[in-house]
């Protein structure tokens, strides 16, 4: 008589320590998004992506959308590394053009070098819970807080400049650098960093033509 096979058991996964574990899982969710979007990260995908249980995924995360907001933060703050070293800590008698084409370099450079980082953080943020959405909002102000600073400094006595909707402008540069972040991971064929940062270039320079920049 023949026995009845028993299925194979699930291998467990090896132990560790709670810190690599959230590490591992917050790996598995990017991966997710990069390979299938946002709307594929699930307690169930991050799971089989880690080859985990899902009590393994619960023991670190509440839901789908709390490991979101963890994997957002953690690609957040380390993109905001990023960007605060593409600004150098002292603009006096520093080149305004100088600065902003090194800024741009620099963030091209870095999305080149950290993509699945980038899709993430560059990810359309509508259709994301809105945790997420209320986290993205709060990391751009505090990018724009930084640029808005340093465009002040150069402009504190250029002429008419008191006139310019520094907020504004902000958002329009930052727009047109997070466009250019999302055009470079899509074809780095045909928008290579070199491409995107003569743009950057050349839109600094209109600027600072129409309001000039003495050095000190």
């Amino acid at each position: 008589m023949v026995r009845p096979s028993t299925p194979a058991k699930r291998p467990y996964a090896p132990r560790l320590a709670p810190a690599e574990r959230r590490e591992q899982l917050l790996d598995a969710a990017l991966e997710i998004i990069n390979r299938a979007g946002v709307a594929a990260v699930s307690v169930d995908a991050v799971a089989k992506a880690a080859g985990v249980t899902r009590p393994v995924v619960y023991g670190q995360f509440t839901d789908a959308d709390d490991l979101l907001c963890a994997l957002l933060e953690r690609e957040g703050e380390r993109a905001q590394a990023q960007l605060a070293a593409t600004l150098p800590g002292d603009l006096n008698g520093a080149d305004p053009v100088e600065v902003f084409t090194g800024v741009a370099r620099r963030y091209y450079d870095a999305v080149v070098g950290a993509p699945n980082r980038w899709r993430a953080i560059l990810l359309p943020v509508d259709g994301s819970p809105p945790a997420v959405r209320r986290y993205k909002e709060r990391s751009d102000a505090l990018i724009r807080e930084q640029f808005a600073r340093a465009v002040r400094w150069f402009l504190r006595d250029a002429v008419d400049a008191a006139d310019l909707d520094v907020e504004l402008l902000i958002r329009v540069l930052l727009a047109a650098l997070e466009e250019g972040g999302r055009l470079v991971l899509d074809d780095p064929e045909h928008y290579p960093p070199e491409r995107l940062t003569a743009m950057a270039r050349f839109l600094v320079e209109t600027l600072l033509h129409r309001y000039p920049y003495t050095a000190r």
